[in-house]
């Protein structure tokens, strides 16, 4: 009696054990999505290798972008406070930016001017005004558009 209540109540679940099993040979691609897949191990340890030269490549990217915005950040410092001129702080801008043609398309696509060079100090001044205090924005936004107008006459680039 004991031995066929037992091989009843288990049954059933050896019966979806060998149904998962048939559909997951049956049909590799749930096994794979559903990671299963022990039979795959190569493939799976590859597709780890690749996933982790790719979180690598993206780490250093990210540090890369963290570091260009804290240089971006220290030279608009030192446009607000008077320390550097629009054209010098425009050059870095361009310098730092021209590795990535993206960055500088984006400024062509976004800011009128004649040059690039003119184009980005738009961006840069769009990019310090709002770093400014109330109180100083006004005479930031008069003094930089004053030099972004020699800028602009001297068709620097």
């Amino acid at each position: 009696m004991i031995g066929s209540s037992y091989v009843r109540r288990r049954a059933p679940f050896a019966a979806c054990v060998l149904l998962a099993g048939t559909a997951l040979a049956v049909h590799p691609t749930l096994a794979r999505a559903l990671g299963v897949d022990v039979w795959n191990a190569p493939a799976l340890e590859a597709d780890q290798r690749s996933a982790t030269e790719e979180s690598a490549r993206l780490d250093a990217d990210d540090a890369t972008v963290r570091r260009r915005i804290e240089i971006k950040e220290t030279l608009v410092a030192d446009l607000i406070a008077g320390r550097a001129a629009l054209a010098d702080v425009t050059e870095r801008f361009l310098e730092l930016d021209g590795p990535r043609p993206a960055n500088i398309e984006a400024v062509r696509a976004r800011f009128a001017g004649a040059t690039d060079h003119e184009k980005m100090a738009r961006n840069v001044i769009e990019y310090s005004l709002p770093r400014a205090t109330d109180a100083d924005r006004a005479a930031l936004a008069a003094r930089l558009d004053t030099e972004l107008r020699h800028l602009a006459a001297a068709g620097t680039h």
